[in-house]
């Protein structure tokens, strides 16, 4: 059952008149459905039933751990200790977002652990009552980072689970203890480039760089149409999936459906390149000085090709 399909049979649940209406999900022990108040509920079968109640909420979102309730599942009542996450938003995306999250959860990281139930509240919660507002370049940039694993996954290498899970770290993608890589893009004509001095000299990492031009035209490539793919190729990521969701929550519709660059040309202009052969300062930082930063042009430093790229990443 697909993230669509689950909200389209939530929907079609009437709001019941006491506890809670549910169906099983595709994952053993969890379910999903609606409480008496008409919001949407992911509840899975406590593994701890005498470990005492929690119960926690914020605006968005109600947590309560072990429970004991009453629920109905095909028409048949049942009475168990569960764990209910409650979404008490009504926005369409919003319940989205949460289907494709507790779906990702219950495929991942329900095994590991229930107590990971309190990261998901934590997560979720964090994504729903945060206002920040994403800017026009910072779309461009995790544009260009998601099309990067999609590209590269597209010729048979999957660098998803490598991507940093936080935003402002040095290097987007990090390979084992020394491997990095980093996305930059640009909408100029050349390949030009603003990097920390760190990106380009630091004797600890081996740098890779992907050099991506941008062109935009109306009938190109979305954010969202490439949020779309990852959402369906890697469904089953729950630190991806997290990771796409606090960030694409923030972005105004016009910048996430409208902001769109030609594919054809995209396509034709993504480049690799090891760190060493981009023009840069050969001086280590000097002791004292801090963030250096600067523009360095890649149109004739000598790129990889995408064989000796996907190479680099799985060795």
């Amino acid at each position: 059952m697909n993230n669509n399909e689950i909200m389209e049979r939530i929907l079609s649940i009437p709001t019941p008149s006491s506890n809670y209406l549910v169906f099983a999900s595709d994952t053993p022990d969890c379910y999903f459905g609606k409480d008496s108040d008409g919001c949407v509920v992911f509840m899975l079968l406590s593994k701890s039933p005498k470990v005492p109640s929690v119960n926690q909420e914020t605006k968005s979102l109600r947590f309560i751990f072990n429970q004991k309730c009453v629920f109905n599942c095909d028409q048949r009542e049942e009475k168990n200790t569960m764990h209910i996450l409650t979404c008490k938003e009504k926005d369409k995306e919003k319940l989205m977002a949460f289907i494709r999250l507790t779906k990702s959860f219950s495929s991942t990281e329900v095994g590991q652990d229930q107590y990971y139930l309190a990261k998901l509240f934590s997560s979720i919660s964090a994504l729903f009552d945060k206002q920040r507002r994403v800017s026009e370049i910072e779309v461009q940039g995790l544009f260009a980072e998601l099309y990067t694993i999609l590209y590269l996954n597209n010729n048979g290498c999957d660098i998803s689970k490598y991507w940093q899970s936080r935003n402002k770290m040095k290097f987007d993608f990090s390979f084992g203890d020394t491997k990095r890589m980093e996305i930059k893009s640009t909408l100029k004509n050349e390949r030009i480039h603003h990097f920390r001095h760190d990106q380009l000299l630091d004797e600890l990492y081996d740098i890779r760089i992907v050099s991506i031009l941008l062109r935009k035209n109306d009938m190109g490539l979305s954010l969202s149409d490439v949020v779309d793919q990852i959402r369906l190729l890697y469904a089953n990521n729950f630190s991806l999936m997290l990771h796409i969701e606090s960030t694409v929550s923030q972005i105004d519709d016009d910048l996430f459906n409208d902001v769109r660059y030609d594919l054809p040309y995209l396509e034709s202009n993504i480049r690799f390149y090891d760190a060493k052969r981009i023009p840069h300062f050969n001086e280590k930082t000097p002791e004292g000085v801090f963030n250096a930063e600067y523009d360095c042009t890649l149109d004739n430093a000598q790129c990889e090709d995408l064989k000796s790229i996907i190479s680099w990443i799985e060795v």
